[in-house]
């Protein structure tokens, strides 16, 4: 755009940091911006402003009030929390107390990034009392009603158009630098403002897939069945896109204020419950207002997590009942398209052959919000016995989405989800310390490298009588209970963390037998 300025935004470490002091002369070539805590360097070349942001000399009263990160699950269950009772069938704890035996795990997610390649980045404009703003937002409508409550200026003078920018599935940091940009060309009218985020802006700012804990019981009859099962989980809301000005950070430094309560829940029950045939089951969703990062959508909202933990808890009542895993599921199982998913995986998959010691299949079934498509996965590993290091080798989708229309495009999405989730299971963890994210570059948060991609084959199968449901985020969901249940299957260790680094996966090499995570009586 002619004309066009360009600003870095000067941040603290966390959004409830006071501003202490600020030397506006410690740059040259820029002009220094300061709004409440929100403090902005803004320069007439794109170089200037980046040198001017590392230049300036601004002090910090940081907050330090952040749990410490290797108790953040523990943390979550002490919070004041809404109970939701999401399903509930036939009493639970009469067929818990009458069961032949049972069994009890936990599982947990992390905060985890979008981990965007690109930052984010935007452009603002005021000109004769019109605000524009151009960004890559998944929700303008509610970003435009978040601006006008954060600049105190009526809707009908701003506009939000959208471009292509940096994506991500979910909620990066899209809204936060329109906010960033349509501040500053407030404070600059006439001139378009070009903001751009850096890669420890992105990592530090953007919303986080939300942290997750989940809590599982069980009991089986004499007979090996599934006689009772009661799901607990503890959840933010997965949807924080925002509506008003202090949803963003701009409008936290500018107001001095913390994150708001969440206006709704969103997410955290999503496939919390199974699609698995139970007498008696129960799954109740404790909701929390408070967490110790902003967190919103990430791909597949709570799915990921709660298919990680049901699944991975399937395996652990099969092995409780002597039973083959497949086997197990298709006995709880009494949909056809469901037998028909998982047939097909582990047919192609070689379920049942023998595999050289340190190498397992694992698998994992679910069907997406419990009335979408069905995935059934197997994944292979390669485990290290002496350095707890897995080598996702293949994974075998067979996937039942409807009517297909594209299967091209169809398989390109399974490939991508299969990509993106197996990285998140392996690798992703936002680390933190009392005061904010400290996961700020690629070597702090490391992603799935080309070379580690596994081998990726698909089995479609077409659906012409029934209706085409979304591929997008259905085979995201499997991917983390198919590696933790192949890592079982080849050396014996039960991982029930997410990620599954190589610490971890010593650990449970160490615990094998010791029963540790799980209680059986």
């Amino acid at each position: 755009l002619l004309g066009m300025l360009h600003a870095r935004v000067v941040r603290p470490r966390g959004p409830t940091a006071t501003l202490d002091a600020l030397d506006a002369s410690s740059v040259s070539a820029a002009q220094v911006v300061r709004r409440g805590n929100f403090v902005a360097v803004v320069a007439e070349e794109e170089i200037d402003a980046m040198r001017a942001a590392r230049q300036l000399h601004v002090t910090w009263r940081e907050a330090t009030d952040l749990p410490p990160m290797g108790e953040l699950h523990a943390w979550m269950r002490a919070q004041p929390v809404r109970d939701e009772l999401v399903t509930a069938n036939g009493d639970v704890q009469a067929a818990l107390a009458g069961a032949s035996v049972r069994l009890r795990a936990t599982y947990t997610q992390p905060f985890q990034a979008h981990a965007s390649i690109g930052p984010s980045c935007a452009v603002a404009e005021l000109r004769n009392e019109m605000l524009t703003v151009w960004c890559s937002s998944q929700g303008i409508h509610a970003l435009r009603g978040a601006l006008a409550d954060l600049l105190a200026m009526p809707r009908e003078r701003i506009r939000v158009l959208f471009l292509e920018g940096s994506g991500c599935y979910g909620h990066n940091g899209a809204d936060d630098v329109a906010a960033d940009a349509a501040v500053l060309a407030c404070e600059l009218p006439g001139r378009p403002v070009r903001v751009q985020w850096s890669r420890e802006d992105e990592f530090a700012w953007e919303p986080k897939g939300p942290a997750m804990l989940m809590e599982l019981s069980a009991g089986l009859d004499a007979q090996g069945r599934i006689s009772a099962w009661d799901y607990q989980a503890w959840s933010p809301t997965h949807a924080r896109r925002p509506r008003r000005a202090d949803d963003l950070v701009a409008g936290q430094l500018m107001h001095g204020v913390g994150l708001p309560d969440p206006a709704f829940f969103l997410g955290g029950d999503r496939n919390a419950p199974t699609n698995y045939a139970l007498p008696n089951s129960r799954v109740t969703m404790h909701l929390l207002t408070r967490m110790p990062l902003r967190s919103s959508s990430l791909r597949s909202l709570g799915a990921t997590a709660n298919t990680f933990a049901n699944e991975s808890f399937m395996d652990e009542l099969a092995e409780l009942a002597g039973a083959d895993p497949l086997a197990f599921r298709l006995r709880h199982l009494d949909d056809s398209r469901a037998h028909a998913v998982l047939t097909a995986a582990t047919d192609r998959a070689g379920w049942g052959s023998a595999l050289p010691r340190g190498e397992g299949l694992g698998l994992a079934f679910a069907r997406y919000e419990n009335d979408e498509a069905y995935v059934a996965m197997v994944a292979h590993v390669v485990v290290d016995d002496a350095t707890g290091a897995v080598w996702l080798r293949r994974v075998v989708v067979a996937h039942d989405c409807g009517l297909i229309i594209n299967p091209d495009g169809l398989r390109n999405q399974i490939e991508g989800n299969v990509i993106q989730s197996a990285s998140r299971a392996l690798k992703e963890e936002v680390r933190f310390d009392e005061t904010g994210p400290t996961s700020l570059d690629w070597d702090s948060y490391p992603i799935l490298t080309f070379a580690e991609v596994p081998e990726v084959e698909i089995v479609l199968i077409d659906r012409p009588e029934e209706r085409a449901v979304g591929a997008g985020e259905p085979a995201t969901i499997t991917t983390a209970a198919a590696i933790a249940n192949a890592i079982y299957a080849a050396v014996g260790a039960r991982v029930r963390e997410v990620p599954f680094t190589r610490e971890r996966v010593r650990a449970a090499l160490s615990a094998r037998g010791a029963g540790t995570g799980a209680n059986a009586d």
